[in-house]
């Protein structure tokens, strides 16, 4: 039996089950980020790539994720921004 992409993912990741307005937010959120912040908020969400990290840009973490678990998504992200401001 073939998989299909959803079976690679979290069945609450983004990808399949958030709407226009929650990927859009996610969107802004993402905007908000340096390419530093995007990166360890990828990796933080259990999202890997095969390919080298240095050879990709921020497209390829953009790309990318959607495909985290929504939960993790905003706990890590709420922890990238409280790390930020303590700065």
């Amino acid at each position: 039996m073939d998989k299909s992409h959803s079976d690679f993912h979290s069945s609450n990741a983004f990808c399949g089950n958030a709407g226009p307005e929650e990927m859009r937010h996610l969107q802004e959120l993402v905007d908000k980020l340096s390419n530093k912040e995007l990166k360890q908020l990828v990796a933080a969400v259990g999202i890997k790539f095969l390919a080298g990290r240095n050879s990709l840009d921020r497209d390829n973490y953009e790309r990318v994720i959607d495909e985290a678990d929504r939960e993790v998504f905003y706990r890590e992200y709420r922890s990238i921004i409280a790390l930020r401001n303590k700065r």
